[in-house]
């Protein structure tokens, strides 16, 4: 590990008690013994990542899915890990009898071939129900990351990892006349807004439910890709009209992407899937939501985040700027005629 302070190259033993041995200064995280195997270090650079080079602000959740994207459990890794475990006892059961002489070598050979062949057949059989329902999570539960990463921090630091915010911060007021609103569930993804000061520099209004919304300004719905964030954005366009632009995950941006973090814990249930039916998903999407996939809107990083709102916001101004419209109608850098 390298001394997040004087930069030498430590070995374990040369690290004891969390102090550099060259330096005798105290660092935050052991990586032999921190959740997640994160070090001082590694958490810098992790911050800088979500600071995008603009200091933008994050919040710890953020840091959370950040540090635990390479954690997550690959599938086909455990199903062919379990098939190895199922398959060894055979091989070494087949070599012991072969060895004691209790029975001809050749009938024990036999039957343990046989046993490895039904035994892999079944295996083989049952490994796309596996990946079907197989669950994902997250490595390790968010208090204990918080307790061991960020606690740990605040007390060898005094403050916490930079550029994080707090999560419960208080929203702030909303401005005066807001240009637009934003409506999303999870607080700490407006809390990550609201400490990128979207609401003083795009005259957005943020908020968590629907009958706090101002009145006659589009609202961008941001939602999780998932059954409850699907039907979040399906109830916020019932209820707003012409007025909800949705801006949430979207399945289709997931599917087939190896370093996008999708998560599984269990399977929704038929009722709720059959509601799907009517929103506007592809059949690939609906079956990705039907089989308990889901993705959380506060894994996406700040810069990303505020991209989205930025497009969306676009989009907004010109389907309402008739002048806009007609620019787009002529086209980008296209010669007058005539």
């Amino acid at each position: 590990m390298i001394c997040p302070h004087c930069s030498q190259n430590l070995l374990r033993r040369e690290r004891g008690d969390r102090r550099c041995s060259k330096c005798r200064r105290v660092f935050a995280l052991e990586p032999k013994e921190s959740v997640l195997g994160l070090h001082d270090i590694r958490v810098r650079k992790l911050a800088e990542r979500l600071g995008d080079g603009r200091n933008l602000r994050y919040t710890t959740p953020q840091l959370w899915y950040a540090a635990s994207r390479r954690k997550l459990p690959d599938l086909r890794a455990k199903y062919l890990g379990r098939r190895f475990l199922l398959s060894v006892p055979i091989g070494i059961a087949t070599f012991v009898l072969a060895l004691t002489g209790l029975f001809p070598v050749l009938v024990v050979i036999g039957v343990g071939v046989g046993a490895l062949i039904l035994v892999n057949l079944l295996l083989t059989a049952l490994r796309p129900r596996y990946l079907r329902r197989a669950p994902v999570r997250m490595p390790v539960p968010y208090d204990r990351f918080h307790k061991e990463v960020v606690g740990r921090w605040l007390q060898v630091y005094g403050y916490p990892p930079p550029g994080s915010v707090n999560e419960r911060a208080d929203m702030p007021p909303p401005p005066a006349s807001p240009r637009i609103a934003v409506l999303c569930s999870d607080r700490h993804v407006l809390t990550c807004l609201s400490a990128n000061n979207v609401s003083q520099t795009w005259g957005m209004a943020l908020s968590n439910r629907i009958d706090r919304l101002p009145p006659s300004v589009p609202v961008l719905v941001l939602h999780d890709a998932s059954v409850p964030g699907i039907a979040f954005a399906s109830e916020a366009r019932a209820a707003l009209g012409s007025r909800a632009v949705p801006v949430g995950l979207a399945p289709r941006a997931l599917i087939g992407k190896p370093k996008a973090l999708c998560l599984r814990d269990g399977q929704p249930s038929a009722t709720d899937v059959s509601r799907l039916r009517g929103e506007p998903l592809s059949e690939a999407e609906t079956a990705w939501l039907a089989d308990g996939w889901w993705s959380p809107l506060a894994a996406v990083p700040p810069a990303k985040l505020l991209a989205a709102l930025d497009s969306a916001m676009r989009r907004v101004e010109e389907a309402s700027d008739p002048d806009r419209q007609r620019a787009r109608a002529v086209g980008f850098l296209t010669w007058p005629t005539g």
